[in-house]
């Protein structure tokens, strides 16, 4: 049902419109049903603990122009789906799960900068740092207010 779904829901007009569906009103049990969806969806993007095993991995076996655009580009649109979807599109579900969010960042943090400092492999090691990085971004998109969210934007 995904976007589609929520985009649907309860109008008499169908329509895909972002800005029509950011501007509607939907039940908060609704809201969390989707957050979990897309929070799971983006936390493996993104990564966030415990779905960020498959990054050390991929950094480690992929040549090293495929790790700068990974560090750099790619794990910030988990983020970038993280902000636009989660947060604005279900706002309700977004205050309900940041506290949690601020948690998760705040170990990621921790965990993965301390893990980082026992790899020898060079591009697994920026990998776990780039893992303690995308904490520091979680907790500015949990933080909802602006200057967190324009830390995460321009991290």
């Amino acid at each position: 049902m995904g976007v589609l779904g929520v985009g649907l829901y309860g109008s008499n007009e169908p329509t895909l419109n972002f800005e029509t569906s950011v501007n509607q009103s939907y039940p908060v049990a609704l809201e969390i049903i989707f957050y979990i969806g897309f929070l799971i969806a983006f936390a493996v993007k993104l990564p966030i603990l415990p779905l960020h095993t498959w990054l050390p991995d991929t950094h480690g076996e992929a040549h090293y122009s495929t790790c700068m655009l990974l560090a750099g580009i790619l794990l910030k649109m988990g983020a970038y789906g993280l902000i636009r979807i989660n947060m604005e599109l279900l706002p309700h579900a977004h205050s309900i799960f940041s506290p949690w969010l601020m948690v998760v960042g705040t170990i990621q943090i921790i965990y993965a900068a301390s893990t980082s400092l026992g790899q020898r492999n060079l591009k697994k090691r920026i990998a776990y740092s780039s893992v303690s990085h995308m904490g520091f971004i979680l907790i500015g998109i949990a933080s909802i207010t602006d200057t967190g969210l324009n830390g995460a934007i321009y991290k």
